[in-house]
């Protein structure tokens, strides 16, 4: 009886590694130094290769902070986003992978962030 509840165990911690969650990928996104309404910068840690970065604004005014506005690759990990207009958030952030897939966190940068914040989300 033993032997055939681990094998179970086993077999679901395989199909587990298998199966794409539900649940997306996960990723933090770090408000970097300099950050405010009319620049933003974020140091994005994700387990893959992101090969562009793009921000919605849940609420803008502007109709320049409609839709997806692309960021600009910095160094290493961090995105800039320098709007024409100031910005007002929510953010929602959508990343491309490498194989051209795009995947979002909703909402992840909250209305009152702060710099040096990071914030988890996850990636669907």
């Amino acid at each position: 009886m033993a032997s055939r509840l681990f094998a179970f165990a086993a077999s679901l911690a395989l199909l587990s590694l298998l199966i794409p969650s539900a649940y997306g990928k996960p990723a933090s996104f770090k408000v970097m130094p300099g950050s405010n309404n009319i620049f933003f910068s974020v140091d994005i840690k994700y387990e893959g290769e992101i090969t562009a970065v793009s921000l919605m604004q849940t609420d803008s005014p502007y109709a320049s902070g409609h839709g997806w506005q692309p960021l600009k690759h910095n160094f290493g990990t961090v995105w800039n986003y320098d709007p024409k207009d100031p910005t007002l958030p929510p953010f929602s952030i959508q990343i491309t992978d490498n194989q051209g897939k795009k995947l979002v966190a909703k909402d992840v940068i909250p209305p009152n962030w702060k710099i040096g914040a990071v914030y988890n989300g996850n990636l669907a």
